[in-house]
Parts: C-alpha cells; structure tokens; sequence
C-alpha cells in the first residue's frame, strides 16, 4: 500500500515546511488514503469493526487504505461489496471505524464511545457531537498528527475526522 505511505508522508511534510500541492492525482484514492491516515492517529489501535457508507467503489478503495495499519474482521458496508456484511447507516456507524463517503448528519446520539469516523464527503455535526467529540480537521490537524506535533486518540472517545480539499492527499499520488 505504498499509495497510503505516501500519502501519509506529505501530510507530514505539510506540516513541517511548505510542500507543493499540485492535485492531478485520483480523488477517490485520495480520500481514502487521507481516511486510512487519519485512522492510524485517531481510532482504536486494533478495531474488530469497519463501517463503510457510500457506494461500493469507493467503500472498496477506503478498505484497502486502512488494510495498511489494520486487520477488521467484521466489515459493515451500506453497499454491496466482496467481503462485506450489507447493513443499513445506524449499523455501519456502530462500528470501531467508520468510513463515510456521503454528505451525511451526524448527531452523537448515533455514536457510542470509542467510535472513530471519517468524513470524506462532507456532513454535518450536531452540536452534542461538537461538543463531545475530539473533532480533526484535515488542514492544519492531519499534517500535525502525521507529525507528531499533537496527540491523536487519547482513551475511548468519539473521534471525528473531516476530510477537506484532499489537496495534499492528491499531490502525493504518482502523476499518471
């Protein structure tokens, strides 16, 4: 998955000088790749649940990032993919990580504890969830937990990360 490692590398490079950010590569790719990144720094270290909303492609693109740090056996999907388990929104949100690639409101009445999710389309929190969930957003909190220049997961807190251009998630993909 050196697709993913590269990823991770230029948020770490954005966040510890300027890097140059030409986006000519795969959106999809980027998104998940961004995901994958944040969930190395934001979810529980080894989840036993993955939860994919969105259409099959893009669920199937976000898995493969995050096989590069884990090893979910119970992978909860709202589309229907190879190896998934189909399942409707409330189950997939259910999960240890959750990847959604669809606008989507989420209220913290639909999370329970440990629950990490990414936001790579867009969505909105309701102001429970704000208030207590630890909240990143990709541009400046990703490149500084790539960094190490702040702490990602501290206990069993919900975590939420909010994908937003994927502009340096784009310029580290191999131009084709």
């Amino acid at each position: 998955m050196s697709w993913v490692l590269d990823v991770e590398r230029a948020y770490v490079d954005a966040a510890v000088r300027t890097a140059s950010r030409a986006s000519s590569g795969d959106l999809a790719r980027a998104r998940a790749a961004a995901g994958a990144v944040a969930s190395r720094y934001l979810a529980v270290g080894t989840p036993r649940s993955f939860g994919l909303i969105g259409d099959a492609d893009d669920a199937a693109l976000s898995l493969e990032a995050h096989r590069t740090w884990f090893a979910p056996r119970d992978i909860r999907s709202t589309a229907a993919m190879a190896g998934a388990r189909v399942t409707g929104v409330d189950e997939a949100l259910a999960a240890d990580i959750v990847c959604v690639h669809v606008p989507l409101a989420l209220a913290a009445a639909q999370l329970r504890r440990g629950t990490h999710v990414n936001l790579l389309a867009g969505g909105i929190l309701d102001d429970a969830l704000q208030r207590i969930a630890t909240v990143v957003h990709e541009e400046p909190g990703l490149p500084a937990l790539a960094a190490g220049l702040i702490d990602g997961r501290q206990l069993d807190e919900i975590t939420v990360f909010v994908l937003g251009s994927a502009a340096i998630a784009l310029a580290a993909q191999p131009r084709p």
